[in-house]
């Protein structure tokens, strides 16, 4: 039966959580079931079990349903939420059962925090503490804020779901329970709370209740009008989701959720997941992973992918790799990076790179709001070059995890690379557990469980947000600077000097020497200077902007050419460069000076062999970068924007339009629409300008990515 509950206070306001707010994606249901299994993950010999998950679809006959009868009509009328759904004689269910799972615990007739003997009553907490904190202190808990089993209810036609749950605790004791959501309303003249529950009554302190069903009649009942796959005496629970939101959720739907959202602790073996007759599990992902189209921008990185994190599981956790020392701090340099050259070095060899970030964290003692915790903690950082033709390509493959529990919304298209960011250590994990929004996807700063508990935050959660993209562009600023630092060597290499007032435009290899330099220099001066050749990386194509003298302004894009001579003798020069370093004797360089400019030589050695590498993975290829597709953007710019083209409306400019004129040379496939471009081009010796832009009008801010086919 349903039991509805009168308002106790007429003349006060009815509480309505209105959680569309925070769950009105169909998934979210979908993904509250697997964080609820993985939670409840069951233990054994301190060794944790696989979590296992059944998705079911039934069609179960209205005239078998008992429980919706006159009086649940009326309410159901009523309802806020989900009015547009007809109850028809055949009630489509979703069935989410979890396995190798602890079940719900506690006292289900309970209607208190604690159980008699003062154990943690679970069924306290999952049907009556709405927006508690009861899973927040638990840093091996996924949940935070109580509130996700609503969205069983959001995702229901008609604001409904069930439930069986058999305690692993309490000699496998099975019991079946209900909720609605029907919202604030009136039915017959009298006002009814938000919720309905549906179970046994029961009278509690004076008071007709609502609580789980648990005899064996019934249970056996339930099961059987459901076509639940759980038996009486197995541990773990099922949900039931009456007239749940067919237009979206079906069998592919939930396939591409899983694979796309839960590859980590699948690959993990902490999560195992039948949909109807689709098993996924760690032996299984990859080859469904690929064969999903929707989730493959680019078939060849997703396979290494799955390579790169299978890899990362195969090395230590504990030991090897390198340290970020964070402190209070806006940013992070190369400084806080422990042996940061050698780390640039395996990542441009296409080494697997382990890169772990300490720091402290302090939160507030029980019951103070002065004095504080001081922890010292850190996560782990994995993360792995993309294949050299594929260097320019911006998409989602990597992931970011607190325990089991995958943060997808973190995941970000600004690094040509392949990372993971594992955060297991459990101050760590509990802070970002306060930082994290209701459906457990993104973190922020802003969140005020986070100014509750915690002190001094927001710098760290700033860092850790973006982290993968900040030391991506500590490695690529590293591999692409100017050089400027190499033209102020002064190292007694050979009599006869090596690469001074040599150059190459073609290659952009140069040995200027800046004119201000001697002006610039010190007293104590080494002699016999011999000044290294600068090896800058390999591009792509030119860009550049002129300004026509109509007035107009013209945004171009020039391939660059290289031959396989040129790479060779520009190689040669520097791995002869490299073997005349070797023959200094360092002996001579011991005052402050000398170790300045041994520093700087150790540098620009380092700089060398990452050029040397790349330089010859070029040559591999066959010396081009071609087929890419190129994209080109732009946006009208203005002072304090930070993203122009997040701004973009059709009112600004349409590249369609006849006033834009396009030269090209070897380019194909062109598309304009709207403030984007898009073209192929499968030689290095191609061009593309386009014109139409009044100078002076507007500042344009133009961005170009590209990618290789």
């Amino acid at each position: 039966m349903f039991k509805f509950i009168p308002d106790k206070h007429p003349g006060g306001k009815l509480i309505d959580p209105t959680p569309q707010q925070k769950f009105e994606k169909p998934d979210n249901c979908i993904l509250e079931c697997v964080q609820n299994a993985i939670d409840a993950a069951l233990v054994e010999n301190k060794i944790r079990k696989t979590t296992k998950l059944k998705f079911q679809f039934k069609m179960i006959s209205r005239d078998d349903c008992v429980f919706f009868d006159k009086t649940f009509e009326k309410h159901l009328n009523e309802r806020r939420y989900n009015k547009r759904t007809n109850f028809t004689s055949e009630i489509p269910c979703l069935l989410m059962e979890d396995f190798n799972t602890t079940g719900i615990t506690g006292e289900p007739e309970t209607l208190d925090e604690t159980t008699e003997s003062g154990e943690r009553n679970n069924w306290y907490y999952f049907l009556y503490d709405f927006g508690g904190k009861s899973k927040l202190e638990d840093h091996t808990k996924g949940g935070s804020e109580g509130e996700g089993m609503q969205t069983f209810m959001l995702n229901s036609g008609i604001s409904t779901f069930f439930g069986l749950s058999v305690d692993s605790t309490n000699k496998n004791k099975a019991s079946i329970f209900g909720m609605s959501y029907f919202g604030s309303r009136k039915v017959d003249g009298l006002k009814y709370s938000v919720f309905a529950s549906f179970g046994k009554e029961k009278e509690i302190e004076g008071n007709k209740e609502c609580v789980p069903e648990s005899g064996t009649q019934n249970v056996e009942k339930f099961i059987s009008l459901f076509g639940l796959k759980r038996k009486m005496n197995e541990p773990g629970t099922s949900i039931v989701v009456p007239f749940y939101n067919q237009e979206e959720i079906d069998k592919d739907f939930i396939i591409k959720k899983l694979l796309d959202i839960y590859r980590v602790p699948i690959l993990r073996n902490q999560l195992e997941v039948e949909v109807g007759d689709i098993l996924i599990n760690s032996q299984t992902i990859q080859k469904l992973a690929v064969e999903n189209e929707e989730l493959l921008p680019n078939k060849r990185l997703c396979e290494d992918y799955y390579s790169f994190l299978k890899e990362l599981e195969n090395i230590s956790h504990d030991k090897n790799g390198y340290e970020l020392l964070f402190y209070d701090q806006d940013d992070i340099k190369k400084q806080d990076i422990d042996s940061f050259e050698k780390l640039v070095e395996d990542f441009n060899s296409y080494k697997l790179v382990k890169l772990r970030v300490k720091f402290q964290i302090k939160k507030y003692q029980e019951n103070s709001k002065t004095r504080t915790e001081d922890s010292h903690t850190y996560y782990d950082v994995y993360f792995k070059k993309y294949p050299s033709s594929l260097d320019n390509i911006r998409e989602t493959f990597n992931d970011f995890i607190r325990g089991p529990m995958p943060l997808y919304k973190r995941r970000n298209k600004q690094c040509s690379m392949f990372h993971l960011v594992d955060v297991q250590d459990k101050h760590v994990a509990l802070l970002f557990k306060h930082a994290e929004q209701a459906n457990h996807s993104e973190i922020s700063a802003d969140n005020w469980k986070l100014r509750e508990d915690y002190k001094g935050f927001r710098k760290i959660i700033s860092l850790s947000r973006n982290i993968t993209t900040k030391i991506y562009r500590l490695i690529t600023l590293e591999n692409t600077e100017e050089d400027f630092e190499a033209t102020q060597d002064f190292f007694k290499v050979s009599e006869e000097g090596f690469g001074q007032n040599e150059e190459d435009e073609d290659l952009g290899i140069e040995g200027d020497r800046d004119e201000k330099e001697n002006k610039e220099q010190t007293k104590e001066k080494v002699t016999h200077i011999v000044v290294p050749p600068l090896f800058k990386g390999l591009k792509k194509y030119e860009v550049s902007q002129l300004n026509e003298k109509d007035g107009t302004v013209t945004y171009k894009l020039k391939g660059v050419t290289y031959t396989k001579d040129q790479i060779k003798n520009s190689i040669e020069k520097a791995q002869s460069y490299l073997a005349e370093t070797k023959k200094i004797d360092i002996s001579k360089y011991a005052d402050e000076l000398g170790k300045k400019q041994l520093d700087l030589m150790q540098n620009t050695i380092a700089k060398y062999e990452r050029r040397i590498i790349e330089y010859q993975n070029f040559l591999t290829d066959g010396c081009t970068f071609y087929p890419r597709r190129i994209v080109i953007e732009a946006a009208f710019d203005s002072e304090g924007l930070s993203n122009p083209f997040k701004r973009y409306s059709l009112r600004d400019f349409d590249f369609s339009d006849e006033d834009f004129k396009i030269n090209m040379k070897n380019v194909k496939g062109l598309e304009r629409n709207n403030n984007q471009i898009v073209f192929f081009v499968h030689e290095d010796a191609f061009e593309f300008s386009i014109n139409g832009f009044s100078h002076g009008i507007e500042d344009i801010r133009w961005r170009d990515r590209n990618y290789s086919l």
